[in-house]
């Protein structure tokens, strides 16, 4: 169909170049899709004319996907600068014994915890004979006796707060 069979009022409407959508004639934007229709500079490299590089022909060399090239582990070559050799070597022996130190350290503190958290379940639960089995168990490990007695009535002490009635309680 042309535009000389089209009935009068729809002859004088325009079609959006952005959304195919009829609008009237001299509208400066698109009702439907909000395109501006009328604009003082047309031309707009890329969107209303063709770039020149890509009429000749040149192509921008292809980009890979950084997610890609990271889970292929292909980098682009950065070019890094010089690298110093002892950036790799292994630490002195004073700092190796330090780290070994700092290793049994977190160690033993990691046990002592949990025998105090064992101390302190069977002081709460009532099993005082697993206490005192702790207790020796302590003394043949060298623990200081004052030490382990402490832990004791300290697990002691907040046993018998759990387990004591509260006063302003309610009676069950």
């Amino acid at each position: 169909m042309d535009e000389a069979t089209l009935p009068p009022a729809a002859a004088s409407d325009e079609i959006c170049p952005w959304c195919s959508a009829t609008v009237k004639a001299g509208a400066v934007t698109c009702a439907s899709c909000g395109a501006i229709l009328i604009a003082e500079d047309a031309e707009v490299p890329g969107i209303t004319e063709i770039d020149p590089k890509v009429a000749r022909g040149e192509r921008p060399p292809p980009q890979r996907s950084r997610l890609l090239s990271w889970i292929s582990g292909d980098y682009p070559d950065t070019g890094g600068g010089p690298v110093d050799p002892g950036a790799l070597a292994p630490p002195d022996p004073a700092v190796q014994r330090e780290i070994l130190l700092l290793e049994l350290q977190a160690e033993v503190a990691n046990l002592q915890a949990e025998a105090d958290a064992m101390r302190a379940d069977a002081i709460v639960e009532g099993r005082v004979a697993d206490a005192e089995e702790i207790a020796d168990a302590e003394e043949e490990a060298g623990i200081p006796a004052a030490e382990a007695e402490a832990g004791l009535h300290a697990g002691a002490a907040a046993g018998a707060a759990a387990a004591a009635p509260d006063k302003d309680a309610p009676p069950a």
